[in-house]
Protein backbone atom coordinates (compact mmCIF):
# COMPACT_ATOMS: atom_id res chain seq x y z
CA UNK A 1 0.00 0.00 0.00
CA UNK A 2 1.93 3.61 -1.43
CA UNK A 3 -0.08 5.34 1.21
CA UNK A 4 1.38 3.74 4.50
CA UNK A 5 4.34 5.79 5.93
CA UNK A 6 6.43 2.78 6.84
CA UNK A 7 6.89 1.21 3.74
CA UNK A 8 10.23 2.00 1.83
CA UNK A 9 11.78 -0.32 -1.21
CA UNK A 10 14.98 -2.08 -0.65
CA UNK A 11 16.48 0.99 -2.55
CA UNK A 12 14.83 3.06 -0.53
CA UNK A 13 16.50 1.83 2.34
CA UNK A 14 19.54 0.96 1.12
CA UNK A 15 20.20 5.01 -0.45
CA UNK A 16 19.41 6.08 3.36
CA UNK A 17 21.48 3.88 4.62
CA UNK A 18 24.63 4.88 2.81
CA UNK A 19 23.71 8.78 3.22
CA UNK A 20 23.80 8.36 6.50
CA UNK A 21 26.94 6.50 6.66
CA UNK A 22 28.43 8.80 3.92
CA UNK A 23 27.53 12.22 6.78
CA UNK A 24 28.46 10.12 9.56
CA UNK A 25 32.02 10.11 7.49
CA UNK A 26 32.26 13.42 6.57
CA UNK A 27 31.66 14.31 10.25
CA UNK A 28 34.47 12.60 11.54
CA UNK A 29 32.92 9.98 13.21
CA UNK A 30 34.20 7.12 10.58
CA UNK A 31 37.65 7.03 8.76
CA UNK A 32 38.08 9.12 6.08
CA UNK A 33 39.69 6.54 4.09
CA UNK A 34 37.03 3.59 5.22
CA UNK A 35 36.00 2.51 1.51
CA UNK A 36 32.09 2.17 1.68
CA UNK A 37 31.81 0.54 -1.76
CA UNK A 38 33.93 -2.50 -1.37
CA UNK A 39 35.59 -5.13 0.87
CA UNK A 40 33.67 -6.32 4.53
CA UNK A 41 32.62 -3.23 5.35
CA UNK A 42 29.69 -2.74 2.11
CA UNK A 43 29.00 -6.84 3.04
CA UNK A 44 27.90 -5.64 6.40
CA UNK A 45 26.00 -2.57 5.29
CA UNK A 46 24.28 -4.66 2.69
CA UNK A 47 23.31 -7.16 4.94
CA UNK A 48 21.98 -4.33 7.54
CA UNK A 49 20.07 -2.62 4.67
CA UNK A 50 18.21 -6.12 3.82
CA UNK A 51 17.42 -6.29 7.85
CA UNK A 52 16.11 -2.82 8.08
CA UNK A 53 14.04 -3.49 4.51
CA UNK A 54 12.82 -6.72 6.22
CA UNK A 55 11.25 -4.98 9.36
CA UNK A 56 9.94 -1.74 7.30
CA UNK A 57 7.93 -4.74 5.22
CA UNK A 58 6.86 -6.06 8.63
CA UNK A 59 5.42 -3.02 10.27
CA UNK A 60 3.54 -2.26 6.70
CA UNK A 61 2.10 -5.35 7.29
CA UNK A 62 1.45 -4.85 10.74
CA UNK A 63 -0.15 -1.15 10.04
CA UNK A 64 -2.59 -2.69 7.60
CA UNK A 65 -3.81 -5.35 9.44
CA UNK A 66 -4.43 -2.16 12.37
CA UNK A 67 -7.63 -1.07 10.65
CA UNK A 68 -10.23 -3.05 9.11
CA UNK A 69 -10.76 -1.52 5.55
CA UNK A 70 -7.36 -2.91 4.62
CA UNK A 71 -7.25 -5.86 7.12
CA UNK A 72 -7.57 -9.62 5.75
CA UNK A 73 -8.27 -12.51 7.06
CA UNK A 74 -7.79 -13.54 11.18
CA UNK A 75 -7.27 -10.33 11.43
CA UNK A 76 -9.93 -8.98 10.15
CA UNK A 77 -12.62 -11.33 12.04
CA UNK A 78 -11.12 -9.70 15.06
CA UNK A 79 -11.75 -6.43 14.48
CA UNK A 80 -15.07 -7.97 13.31
CA UNK A 81 -16.12 -9.75 16.77
CA UNK A 82 -15.73 -6.01 18.57
CA UNK A 83 -18.62 -5.53 17.21
CA UNK A 84 -20.62 -9.07 17.11
CA UNK A 85 -19.80 -9.80 13.64
CA UNK A 86 -18.83 -13.15 12.91
CA UNK A 87 -17.74 -14.42 8.82
CA UNK A 88 -20.37 -16.51 7.34
CA UNK A 89 -19.62 -20.03 6.66
CA UNK A 90 -20.48 -22.28 3.91
CA UNK A 91 -23.25 -24.33 3.16
CA UNK A 92 -24.28 -26.61 0.75
CA UNK A 93 -27.96 -26.17 -1.48
CA UNK A 94 -31.02 -27.71 -1.11
CA UNK A 95 -34.03 -28.36 -2.90
CA UNK A 96 -36.54 -30.20 -4.72
CA UNK A 97 -35.59 -32.05 -8.04
CA UNK A 98 -38.55 -34.11 -9.55
CA UNK A 99 -37.79 -37.84 -10.92
CA UNK A 100 -40.31 -38.52 -13.91
CA UNK A 101 -41.73 -41.73 -16.03
CA UNK A 102 -42.69 -42.06 -19.41
CA UNK A 103 -45.88 -44.28 -17.96
CA UNK A 104 -47.80 -44.24 -14.98
CA UNK A 105 -48.69 -47.92 -13.73
CA UNK A 106 -47.80 -48.74 -10.48
CA UNK A 107 -46.17 -47.41 -7.32
CA UNK A 108 -41.98 -46.52 -7.68
CA UNK A 109 -40.18 -46.30 -4.84
CA UNK A 110 -37.54 -44.18 -4.41
CA UNK A 111 -34.64 -44.75 -1.70
CA UNK A 112 -32.87 -41.95 0.19
CA UNK A 113 -29.20 -41.73 -0.77
CA UNK A 114 -29.71 -41.85 -4.63
CA UNK A 115 -26.85 -39.68 -6.66
CA UNK A 116 -28.23 -37.01 -9.29
CA UNK A 117 -26.03 -35.20 -10.93
CA UNK A 118 -26.04 -32.09 -13.59
CA UNK A 119 -24.27 -32.52 -17.49
CA UNK A 120 -20.70 -31.79 -17.18
CA UNK A 121 -20.43 -28.07 -18.26
CA UNK A 122 -17.42 -26.72 -21.26
CA UNK A 123 -15.22 -27.23 -18.30
CA UNK A 124 -15.87 -30.48 -17.40
CA UNK A 125 -17.78 -29.36 -14.06
CA UNK A 126 -20.46 -31.32 -12.87
CA UNK A 127 -22.63 -31.05 -9.64
CA UNK A 128 -23.74 -34.01 -7.83
CA UNK A 129 -27.15 -34.22 -5.26
CA UNK A 130 -28.07 -36.36 -3.04
CA UNK A 131 -31.77 -37.47 -2.27
CA UNK A 132 -32.35 -36.93 1.79
CA UNK A 133 -35.48 -38.71 1.92
CA UNK A 134 -37.41 -41.70 1.20
CA UNK A 135 -39.80 -41.21 -1.63
CA UNK A 136 -42.65 -42.73 -4.09
CA UNK A 137 -43.67 -41.88 -7.40
CA UNK A 138 -47.46 -43.15 -7.20
CA UNK A 139 -49.31 -45.74 -9.18
CA UNK A 140 -51.05 -42.91 -11.84
CA UNK A 141 -49.11 -40.36 -11.74
CA UNK A 142 -45.85 -39.77 -13.93
CA UNK A 143 -43.78 -37.61 -11.65
CA UNK A 144 -42.74 -37.08 -7.94
CA UNK A 145 -41.25 -34.26 -6.11
CA UNK A 146 -37.87 -35.17 -3.90
CA UNK A 147 -35.60 -33.22 -1.57
CA UNK A 148 -32.55 -33.17 -2.28
CA UNK A 149 -28.91 -31.78 -1.21
CA UNK A 150 -25.50 -30.99 -2.82
CA UNK A 151 -22.75 -33.21 -1.93
CA UNK A 152 -20.33 -30.16 -1.66
CA UNK A 153 -20.79 -26.70 0.10
CA UNK A 154 -21.04 -23.36 -1.83
CA UNK A 155 -22.67 -21.27 -4.17
CA UNK A 156 -21.67 -23.26 -7.51
CA UNK A 157 -24.60 -26.31 -6.90
CA UNK A 158 -27.51 -23.33 -6.78
CA UNK A 159 -27.34 -24.26 -10.58
CA UNK A 160 -29.97 -22.95 -13.05
CA UNK A 161 -33.61 -24.66 -14.04
CA UNK A 162 -32.86 -27.19 -16.32
CA UNK A 163 -29.47 -28.27 -15.30
CA UNK A 164 -29.74 -31.23 -13.33
CA UNK A 165 -30.48 -34.30 -16.06
CA UNK A 166 -28.97 -37.47 -15.20
CA UNK A 167 -29.12 -40.06 -12.83
CA UNK A 168 -25.94 -41.40 -11.21
CA UNK A 169 -27.59 -44.40 -8.96
CA UNK A 170 -30.38 -46.42 -11.10
CA UNK A 171 -33.19 -45.89 -9.85
CA UNK A 172 -35.94 -48.83 -11.65
CA UNK A 173 -39.04 -47.26 -12.91
CA UNK A 174 -37.66 -43.76 -13.50
CA UNK A 175 -36.78 -42.73 -16.89
CA UNK A 176 -35.63 -38.86 -15.86
CA UNK A 177 -35.22 -36.01 -13.31
CA UNK A 178 -35.01 -32.26 -13.98
CA UNK A 179 -34.61 -29.60 -11.62
CA UNK A 180 -37.50 -26.59 -12.47
CA UNK A 181 -37.59 -22.85 -11.76
CA UNK A 182 -37.77 -21.98 -7.90
CA UNK A 183 -36.64 -25.25 -7.41
CA UNK A 184 -34.36 -24.25 -4.12
CA UNK A 185 -35.38 -24.63 -1.08
CA UNK A 186 -32.05 -23.17 1.10
CA UNK A 187 -29.29 -21.45 -0.78
CA UNK A 188 -25.78 -23.15 -0.99
CA UNK A 189 -22.85 -20.54 0.03
CA UNK A 190 -19.21 -19.94 0.13
CA UNK A 191 -17.70 -18.92 2.86
CA UNK A 192 -17.98 -15.21 3.42
CA UNK A 193 -14.95 -13.20 1.74
CA UNK A 194 -12.93 -10.40 3.00
CA UNK A 195 -14.61 -7.88 0.85
CA UNK A 196 -18.31 -8.90 1.85
CA UNK A 197 -16.72 -8.67 5.67
CA UNK A 198 -15.23 -5.47 5.42
CA UNK A 199 -18.61 -4.05 3.93
CA UNK A 200 -20.79 -5.53 6.77
CA UNK A 201 -18.40 -3.88 9.48
CA UNK A 202 -18.81 -0.64 7.65
CA UNK A 203 -22.68 -1.06 7.53
CA UNK A 204 -22.58 -2.02 11.52
CA UNK A 205 -21.10 1.22 12.32
CA UNK A 206 -23.60 3.36 9.71
CA UNK A 207 -26.71 1.77 11.55
CA UNK A 208 -26.07 3.23 14.87
CA UNK A 209 -27.64 6.17 13.69
CA UNK A 210 -30.82 4.78 13.10
CA UNK A 211 -33.16 3.13 11.27
CA UNK A 212 -32.03 4.71 7.89
CA UNK A 213 -31.65 2.85 4.44
CA UNK A 214 -28.10 1.47 5.61
CA UNK A 215 -29.72 -0.09 8.87
CA UNK A 216 -31.73 -2.19 6.91
CA UNK A 217 -29.02 -3.24 4.65
CA UNK A 218 -26.79 -3.92 7.75
CA UNK A 219 -29.78 -5.84 9.23
CA UNK A 220 -30.42 -7.98 5.70
CA UNK A 221 -26.89 -8.61 4.86
CA UNK A 222 -26.11 -10.30 8.45
CA UNK A 223 -28.01 -13.42 7.15
CA UNK A 224 -25.85 -15.78 5.42
CA UNK A 225 -26.79 -16.33 2.04
CA UNK A 226 -27.63 -12.33 1.11
CA UNK A 227 -25.39 -10.88 -1.28
CA UNK A 228 -27.23 -7.61 -2.30
CA UNK A 229 -29.78 -5.77 -0.89
CA UNK A 230 -31.81 -2.55 -2.09
CA UNK A 231 -33.67 -0.30 -0.14
CA UNK A 232 -36.62 1.52 -1.28
CA UNK A 233 -37.78 4.12 1.64
CA UNK A 234 -38.97 6.15 -0.82
CA UNK A 235 -42.81 5.43 0.77
CA UNK A 236 -43.05 2.72 -2.50
CA UNK A 237 -46.05 1.10 -1.32
CA UNK A 238 -47.61 4.48 0.85
CA UNK A 239 -46.81 6.93 3.37
CA UNK A 240 -44.24 5.32 5.86
CA UNK A 241 -43.78 2.33 4.14
CA UNK A 242 -40.14 0.64 2.96
CA UNK A 243 -39.64 -2.16 0.88
CA UNK A 244 -36.32 -4.37 1.46
CA UNK A 245 -35.65 -6.63 -1.92
CA UNK A 246 -32.77 -8.90 -0.82
CA UNK A 247 -30.93 -11.13 -3.71
CA UNK A 248 -29.58 -14.14 -2.81
CA UNK A 249 -26.99 -16.34 -3.93
CA UNK A 250 -28.79 -18.27 -6.91
CA UNK A 251 -30.48 -14.79 -7.72
CA UNK A 252 -34.20 -15.35 -6.74
CA UNK A 253 -33.88 -15.72 -2.40
CA UNK A 254 -35.65 -18.52 -1.32
CA UNK A 255 -38.43 -18.34 0.83
CA UNK A 256 -36.64 -19.40 3.89
CA UNK A 257 -34.02 -16.88 3.39
CA UNK A 258 -36.31 -14.41 2.57
CA UNK A 259 -38.23 -15.36 6.04
CA UNK A 260 -34.76 -14.99 8.11
CA UNK A 261 -34.16 -11.43 7.07
CA UNK A 262 -37.48 -10.27 7.92
CA UNK A 263 -37.66 -12.19 11.20
CA UNK A 264 -34.11 -9.67 11.78
CA UNK A 265 -35.76 -6.66 10.03
CA UNK A 266 -39.17 -6.96 11.79
CA UNK A 267 -37.60 -7.20 15.30
CA UNK A 268 -35.05 -4.00 14.77
CA UNK A 269 -37.49 -1.84 12.46
CA UNK A 270 -39.51 1.53 13.95
CA UNK A 271 -42.50 0.36 15.00
CA UNK A 272 -44.22 2.95 12.53
CA UNK A 273 -42.37 1.73 9.78
CA UNK A 274 -44.32 -0.79 7.58
CA UNK A 275 -41.64 -2.84 6.49
CA UNK A 276 -41.68 -5.72 3.39
CA UNK A 277 -38.83 -7.76 2.55
CA UNK A 278 -39.13 -9.51 -0.75
CA UNK A 279 -37.22 -10.35 -3.86
CA UNK A 280 -36.72 -8.73 -7.05
CA UNK A 281 -39.64 -9.28 -8.81
CA UNK A 282 -39.00 -12.45 -11.52
CA UNK A 283 -38.85 -11.74 -14.85
CA UNK A 284 -38.66 -15.17 -16.47
CA UNK A 285 -36.84 -15.88 -19.50
CA UNK A 286 -37.21 -18.34 -22.11
CA UNK A 287 -33.88 -17.92 -24.23
CA UNK A 288 -33.80 -20.47 -27.78
CA UNK A 289 -31.68 -19.62 -30.50
CA UNK A 290 -29.58 -21.19 -33.25
CA UNK A 291 -26.12 -20.71 -33.80
CA UNK A 292 -24.16 -20.70 -36.76
CA UNK A 293 -21.05 -22.40 -37.02
CA UNK A 294 -17.43 -21.99 -38.85
CA UNK A 295 -15.78 -25.06 -36.90
CA UNK A 296 -15.28 -27.15 -33.93
CA UNK A 297 -17.49 -29.59 -32.51
CA UNK A 298 -20.67 -28.47 -32.33
CA UNK A 299 -21.84 -30.49 -28.88
CA UNK A 300 -18.53 -28.67 -27.20
CA UNK A 301 -19.69 -25.20 -28.18
CA UNK A 302 -22.89 -25.45 -26.88
CA UNK A 303 -21.89 -26.66 -23.76
CA UNK A 304 -19.25 -23.49 -23.56
CA UNK A 305 -22.16 -21.21 -24.64
CA UNK A 306 -24.66 -22.42 -22.07
CA UNK A 307 -21.91 -22.11 -19.52
CA UNK A 308 -21.55 -18.71 -20.65
CA UNK A 309 -25.30 -17.65 -20.91
CA UNK A 310 -26.09 -18.81 -16.98
CA UNK A 311 -23.73 -17.38 -15.83
CA UNK A 312 -25.28 -14.26 -16.24
CA UNK A 313 -27.76 -15.30 -13.62
CA UNK A 314 -25.51 -16.74 -11.14
CA UNK A 315 -23.97 -14.91 -8.67
CA UNK A 316 -20.61 -13.87 -8.61
CA UNK A 317 -20.23 -15.24 -11.97
CA UNK A 318 -18.40 -18.80 -12.35
CA UNK A 319 -16.91 -17.49 -15.84
CA UNK A 320 -14.27 -15.09 -16.19
CA UNK A 321 -15.69 -11.97 -17.52
CA UNK A 322 -18.85 -12.29 -17.09
CA UNK A 323 -20.95 -9.81 -15.13
CA UNK A 324 -24.35 -11.51 -13.45
CA UNK A 325 -27.17 -9.62 -14.15
CA UNK A 326 -28.16 -7.16 -11.23
CA UNK A 327 -31.49 -5.86 -9.66
CA UNK A 328 -33.49 -3.52 -12.14
CA UNK A 329 -30.86 -4.24 -15.22
CA UNK A 330 -31.92 -5.03 -18.67
CA UNK A 331 -31.43 -8.23 -20.39
CA UNK A 332 -30.36 -7.02 -23.87
CA UNK A 333 -29.85 -9.01 -27.32
CA UNK A 334 -26.49 -7.10 -27.48
CA UNK A 335 -25.21 -8.26 -24.04
CA UNK A 336 -26.66 -12.08 -25.12
CA UNK A 337 -24.52 -11.87 -28.74
CA UNK A 338 -21.52 -10.66 -26.62
CA UNK A 339 -22.35 -13.33 -23.98
CA UNK A 340 -21.99 -16.27 -26.78
CA UNK A 341 -20.19 -14.74 -29.55
CA UNK A 342 -17.06 -15.14 -27.45
CA UNK A 343 -17.16 -18.76 -27.93
CA UNK A 344 -15.05 -19.63 -30.53
CA UNK A 345 -16.26 -21.19 -34.07
CA UNK A 346 -19.43 -19.10 -33.77
CA UNK A 347 -20.46 -16.83 -36.43
CA UNK A 348 -23.86 -15.92 -35.57
CA UNK A 349 -26.51 -16.63 -33.78
CA UNK A 350 -30.41 -16.45 -34.69
CA UNK A 351 -32.90 -15.64 -31.96
CA UNK A 352 -35.94 -17.79 -31.72
CA UNK A 353 -36.73 -16.07 -28.30
CA UNK A 354 -36.30 -13.45 -27.58
CA UNK A 355 -37.46 -11.14 -30.17
CA UNK A 356 -36.51 -7.76 -28.31
CA UNK A 357 -34.51 -6.79 -25.51
CA UNK A 358 -36.28 -8.11 -21.96
CA UNK A 359 -37.01 -4.75 -20.13
CA UNK A 360 -36.37 -5.25 -16.28
CA UNK A 361 -38.08 -2.76 -13.65
CA UNK A 362 -36.21 -0.99 -10.68
CA UNK A 363 -36.82 -3.58 -8.63
CA UNK A 364 -37.18 -6.44 -10.61
CA UNK A 365 -34.29 -9.49 -11.78
CA UNK A 366 -34.31 -11.43 -15.09
CA UNK A 367 -34.70 -15.12 -14.09
CA UNK A 368 -33.65 -18.16 -16.50
CA UNK A 369 -36.42 -20.29 -16.80
CA UNK A 370 -35.22 -22.36 -19.52
CA UNK A 371 -32.26 -22.58 -22.42
CA UNK A 372 -32.33 -24.19 -25.61
CA UNK A 373 -29.62 -23.85 -27.93
CA UNK A 374 -29.03 -25.72 -31.31
CA UNK A 375 -26.40 -25.38 -33.93
CA UNK A 376 -26.27 -25.30 -37.85
CA UNK A 377 -23.01 -25.18 -40.20
CA UNK A 378 -22.52 -21.56 -41.50
CA UNK A 379 -23.69 -21.72 -45.75
CA UNK A 380 -20.44 -19.13 -46.45
CA UNK A 381 -17.33 -19.15 -43.87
Amino acid sequence: MSTIPVEKTLEQVRTDLFDKIGTVQQEGWLPQNLNLNRGPVRGLIEMWAWGLYQLYSFLASILQQAFPDTSTGAWLDIHCRQLGLQRMTATKAKGIIYFTRNGTDGNVPVAKGRIIKTRPDGMGRLYRFVTTEDAVLPDGHSEVGVAVEAEEYGREANVTAGMITEIATAIPGIDAVENRVEWLLSEGTDKEDDGSLQERYRLAWMDVNGATKYAYESWARGINGVIAVKIMDNHPRGQGTVDVIVRGTAGQPTVELIEAVDAVVQENRPINDDVLVRGPDPVDVVLEADLELTDGNPSAIIAEAEDRVRALFLDPSPVPGIEALQIGQDLTLDLLRATIMAVTGVKCINWTSPALDIAVSNDGLARLESLTLTTTWASEL
